[in-house]
């Protein structure tokens, strides 16, 4: 049996359309990775920090990290997204003002108390290193934290 032109033109035609509406259906359809990567990045945490004997306090905020020793001049530090790992935020910034210090937080999620008795929801290890006004910084101090 012989097919005459317009039935190849129609096949033809049937094809390119069928390879049409499959092209466009795939367009449509949003790549995972791509729609991942285009999600917004959850809003990042803000704390409130206290030494457990009263010596410091501090805030973590997109704005900024502040660390305010009592009877001190407060040291004001670049936020900078945590690393995490697990239930524990690992923030790190460095300061080159005046003097190039360091601050170091790592913030569990688990329960705390305060000399005083306030009970908070994360625990926080601080580290200073570097210099201030001529003198070093080195402590290690453990305090709790809260979510504002």
């Amino acid at each position: 049996m012989r097919y005459g032109p317009s039935f190849r033109v129609l096949a033809l035609l049937a094809a390119v359309t069928l390879l049409g509406a499959c092209a466009k259906e795939a367009a449509e359809m949003p790549d995972s990775a791509a729609a991942a990567a285009a999600a917004a990045p959850p809003p990042p945490d803000a704390f409130t920090l206290v030494s457990k004997d009263g010596s410091w306090s501090g805030e973590i905020t997109p704005s900024g990290i502040t660390y305010s020793p009592k009877g001190k001049e407060t040291l004001s530090f670049e936020y900078k997204a945590p690393t995490l790992n697990g239930a524990i935020s690992d923030y790190e910034s460095l300061m080159t003002a005046k003097d190039t210090i360091r601050i170091a937080i790592s913030l569990a999620m688990t329960s705390c108390t305060d000399a005083a008795g306030g009970t908070y929801t994360h625990m926080a290890q601080v580290w200073l290193t570097g210099r201030q006004g001529g003198r070093d910084l080195n402590t290690q101090t453990q305090g709790c934290a809260n979510k504002k």
